[in-house]
This record gives C-alpha cells, structure tokens and sequence, in this order.
C-alpha cells in the first residue's frame, strides 16, 4: 500500500487526518474521506444526514435509482419500436397500393386495345364481353366506355359520383391505328378495401409485436440490472455501513471479480481499503517493503545500465577509426545508431598496400545479444583478413560463414543456435581502379551523375542452422566506377522506417525512399549527406519509434586515382 494520505480523497473539516492513525474516526469522517458523501442524495455541509447511508444500504435510494433508468429508457424504446413499425407498415402498404395502380392500369390498356376499332361505337354491344371480363376480378368496382366526345357508352359497376379514397381508377384510351385522337376512353375503378383491411390487420399486429417486444425488453433489462447492479451496490453499501461503525467487514464477490465491471473493481478497491484500515501497522510494513523493493530495483538497474554502458565503450572500440581509409584517398562517412547503448550492427574499415576494404554487417537482433554476435563477427575478421590473408569478398563471406557456425556450434554440435548475420564486403583497388562487391543479404548502392544503380547480393545471410547445408556460392561482382560516384553499404534498419508522411497512412520508407533522399543530397560532401539522412529519417518517423539498429557507410574513391585508372 502506499502512505495514508494517497487513500484520503476529500479533507475532512475540523479533523485533519488520514484514513490511517490520529485516534478512531466518527462515521462522518469515514464517509468524507472516502468520498462517499453523497450516496444517500441528501448530504449536508459536513457529510451525510444521520441514517442516510443505512437507508441506502437497505435499498431505497436504489430503488428509486432503477425506476429513474426505466421512466427514462422506457418512453425512448417505446418511440423508437413504434416508429419502426408504422414506417415498416407505410411502406408495405404504399407498395401494395403501387401494385394495384399498375394491375389496374394493364387491365384496362389491354381491353381498350382489344376494343379499340374504327366503328366500335355504332356497336358497342359486340365490346360487351370484352369489358364484363373486368368483372372477373376480385377487386373490380366499376367499368366505364365512352366515345370520341365523351359521351357515355357502356357502364358495368357503380359509378362513384366523386372520386372515392378506397378505390383506384386508372383511363385508358381507345386508339386506332392512322387515327390523329382516341377513338374514345376506358374508365376502370378497382376496390382496395381488401388492401385496407390488410393494412389494419398488419398495425394491429405490428402494435402487439411492439408492445410484446418492449414488455420482453423492460422485463430483461429491469432483472439484468437487479442482479448485475442493483444487489452489488447493496452489498456494498451493506458493507460500508459495518465499516462505518468500526466493524472491519469486506464485501463478497462472489467469485473471482471481473476487471470489466466497475463495481467488481469498485468493490476489490473497497475491500483493499478495508483491509488497510484493519492493520495500520501492516500497511507501515508494506510501505517500508516496498521503499526497500524501490531501492533495490534502482541499485539494480543502475548497475545493469552502467555495465550495459560499459559494453558500450568495449563496442565502440572494437568499431574502426572511420579515418582509417583516409590514406586511401577513400572518403569515408558512417552513421552508427544503435537501438540501445549497444547493437548488433558492425562495420570494418582497413586498408592493405593499394587495397582498401570496407565491411557492413547486420547481425541477429539488437541490443545486448546482437553485440555479442557482433564480437564474433570482429574476431572471425580478424583471422581472415590478417591470418588468411584472403582479400575476395566473396571468399571473405564463405570463411566468415564458416567460422560464425563453428563459434555458434551451428555445424552438428548440438546447439539450439538460431542466429547469423546479414553481410556486405567492398574491396577498392587503387592501384587499378576495380571495385569488388559481394553481399550476403545486403546490397550495395552506388549514385554518380549518372543516377543511382543497385548491385544486389545474395538473398542467404551468414551463420543460421542449415542442416549440414553450406553458404550458397556467392561470385565477386565487379562494379564500374566513376569519378565522383559515391558508394552505401546500408542495414535493413536504415531502409526500415515506418512513418506517416502527409497523413497518407502509415508505412514502410523502404530502400527506393532511402535512394531518393540519399540523390537529393548527392552534392554534398559524404558527412553532409549522412546528417541530412539521418534528420530525414527523423522528419519521416514522427512520432514513431525506431524498431532497429542503423549503420551506413558511405565512401567515395579519389576522383583522381579513378580517371589515373581508367
């Protein structure tokens, strides 16, 4: 637990204390301190009314609490489900009256067209049948012929002297063909009292169905809330009035409390606070517990930052003079940014006679365990480049391979190693002008006036179980060179960025936005170039963090020895 005071919510007037110590507390400061003044809904300027919180405990004022919630959901869900239902209605019954217009309508084109003849009128009698087939239908109310001058004809049915609510009536005209006008009108009324009636019925239905459903919904939600509110609440108010008379009583759960519901959490705190309250002592001891358990986490990661800080002096030693190929005539820059103080990306940098080297190395993972890799990466160079003496890239990277699965036990010995290391070697030959390259899952990118060309290694990195298997064959690709050009060995954590540039959605920078920044830049001086990336990549995160170490080196032969060479 933390000190008393952390406990009090609100000061309590004319006694100024804490839950814990200074003398027992009257049930007025229990309630003010624990914030509980208003549970009963008539507080006064000091706390509660006397009683407040035993009539609460017994229920009244949770009473009224759910009729308050059912008074003001009830009329909203009544609303809502009729409204539903009428507008479900309208719209059925508007689509039925629609489906009456257009029967009515084909009835009555399809009889005007079989009437429809040049001397139809001087007999009439002979169209009779015609139109007593209306009839046939259940909905028919009336039919009506009349001629060219709308004078009355035929009339089967009752005629409606005013245009009726119930009933639909649709004209058709009586055409012939080569005739300028109709030759006269059909007049038909069909009944929707049917339709009506259907109507009725389905509102009467639909006010059931509602009222069924709200009764259903009421009833659920007023049982949910008893069980689910009302009765801990009690138990809790129950609980509290104990605690108000010095009776040190916590409240059942029933079961183990769930962090999803408040009053389960409301409860547990209570229950904790119960607990304090029932041994000062034991929270004095807690607390001291705990000041020693700080002073010990901070005594220990004190002396895990300063050992890890420690290993990054031992890194960064081992790391090359990033002037070492300045003899050369190689201009060099490097940006090394570890994830953490330390990292597990390495680069070398050595220059033999006329030849000048230039290594970058991704190995697994970052932070501590990478840099452990990265000291096995160092020692295996060591011993190939100055006890073998090889000065191939590509031979460089097959007994690199060799000697990190040896150093892992990756070769049959047992080990549940799973790591290695992504590598690109560069070998510049001033004396001839020749550049070699070859990468085991690193590329090397070269920019001149040209543009900007990617020479693309292996994709199998160094180290990791194969089962017997050795390092696919990696070739020394020899890679044309101009003066000026500038060459980057780079890591995925460089090319790794995630960001959201323009509020366009976040994602990946990737290696084709690394090479459009790295040609905005190109003109710089290589130093230059290296700060501007790196503030970049910056400006790209935002508010991302960086999810991986960075290395790029960026070298640039002499112009001179280029064009003495070529």
């Amino acid at each position: 637990m933390t000190d008393a005071p952390d406990l009090a919510l609100d000061p309590v007037p004319r006694r100024n204390r804490s839950l814990r110590g200074g003398g027992p507390l009257r049930g007025d400061d229990f309630v003010a301190l624990a914030g509980f003044a208003d549970v009963a809904g008539e507080a006064t300027e000091t706390g509660m009314r006397p009683g407040a919180l035993r009539g609460a405990a017994r229920g009244r004022d949770l009473d009224s609490l759910a009729h308050t919630l059912f008074l003001r959901i009830y009329p909203v869900i009544a609303v809502v489900v009729l409204a539903t239902q009428i507008g479900t209605a309208w719209v059925n019954y508007t689509d039925a009256m629609r489906l009456y217009g257009e029967r009515a309508t084909l009835l009555a084109t399809l009889t005007a067209r079989a009437i429809g003849r040049p001397d139809w009128a001087a007999n009439p009698k002979i169209y009779r049948p015609q139109v007593q087939a209306l009839a046939l239908d259940p909905a028919f109310r009336f039919a009506r012929l009349t001629d060219a001058a709308g004078a009355p004809v035929m009339t089967i049915g009752e005629t409606p002297r005013t245009r009726s609510w119930d009933t639909v009536q649709t004209v058709a005209e009586l055409t012939v063909a080569g005739e300028p006008a109709p030759v006269g009108t059909l007049t038909l009324g069909l009944s929707t009292e049917a339709l009506r009636g259907n109507a009725e019925k389905q509102a009467l239905m639909a006010l059931g169905a509602s009222l069924i459903l709200m009764m259903a919904f009421v009833l659920t939600l007023h049982a949910n809330v008893r069980r689910h509110v009302l009765t801990p609440l009690k138990r809790l108010l129950a609980a509290m009035r104990e605690v108000e008379h010095k009776r040190w009583v916590s409240v059942d759960l029933g079961g183990a409390a769930r962090a999803s519901n408040e009053i389960d959490v409301i409860s547990s705190a209570f229950n904790r606070m119960v607990d304090g309250l029932r041994s000062g002592d034991e929270a004095r001891t807690l607390l001291a517990q705990l000041e020693r358990a700080h002073r010990d986490l901070e005594g220990a990661n004190r002396l895990v930052m300063e050992s890890i800080g420690y290993a990054r002096r031992i890194q960064t030693s081992v790391l090359p003079d990033r002037l070492a190929l300045s003899e050369a005539g190689v201009e060099v820059a490097v940006l090394w940014e570890p994830l953490h103080l330390v990292g597990g990306d390495y680069f070398w940098l050595e220059q033999f006679d006329d030849l000048s080297i230039v290594v970058v190395a991704d190995c697994t993972g970052h932070g501590v365990p990478g840099a452990f890799i990265t000291l096995i990466v160092a020692t295996a160079l060591d011993r190939i480049l100055h006890e073998r003496g090889l000065r191939s890239p590509a031979e460089i990277l097959a007994a690199l391979d060799g000697m990190v699965r040896t150093q892992l036990r990756q070769d049959g010995r047992g080990s549940d190693s799973d790591d290695g290391l992504d590598c690109g070697i560069c070998l510049w030959n001033r004396a001839d002008g020749t550049l070699r390259f070859a990468g085991a899952g690193l590329s090397l990118t070269a920019i001149g006036p040209g543009g900007a060309v990617r020479i693309k290694g292996g994709r199998r990195g160094i180290g990791y179980p194969r089962h017997g298997e050795t390092m696919p064959d990696v070739a020394d690709v020899t890679v044309p060179v101009e003066p000026g050009q500038v060459f980057y060995l780079m890591t995925d954590g460089i090319c790794d960025q995630m960001g959201n540039p323009q509020g366009g959605g976040r994602r990946l920078l990737g290696h084709r936005g690394v090479t459009d920044i790295l040609l905005d830049v190109r003109d710089r001086p290589l130093s230059a170039q290296v700060t501007a990336l790196d503030d970049a990549l910056t400006a790209y995160r935002g508010g991302e963090a960086r999810r991986d170490d960075m290395t790029l080196v960026a070298f640039r032969p002499d112009p001179e020895a280029v064009r003495s060479a070529g």
